[in-house]
């Protein structure tokens, strides 16, 4: 039996299919991130963390997503995204310069 509740991002909090969330490596592999350090989020929020950080600042500064949720860098972003239906899909601009 298939399980139609949405599933909720783990920055925005938005649902969506299960299978229509990426997996964002908390601690980047790159950094020595593993597979079971992960968090499920949807597409646009995991464009808007590395349009914004460096794998370097994500290991460093922002490890877990509830750090991420307190990024003073996307607190106007997920206060906008969280009004979107889950059906829009716009693109991120890469920022001119990322932390």
């Amino acid at each position: 039996m298939r399980d139609d509740k949405p599933t909720p991002c783990g920055l925005c909090g938005r649902g969506f299919d299960r299978d229509r969330l990426t997996k964002h490596h908390c601690t980047p592999k790159s950094k020595g991130g593993t597979s079971e350090d992960v968090a499920l989020i949807c597409a646009q929020c995991h464009s808007m963390i590395h349009a914004t950080y460096t794998n370097a600042t994500l290991a460093a500064v922002y490890p877990t997503i509830e750090q991420l949720r307190q990024a003073p860098e996307l607190t106007a972003y997920i206060k906008w995204v969280r009004k979107q239906p889950a059906t829009r899909r716009t693109r991120n601009k890469e920022r001119r310069w990322k932390l």
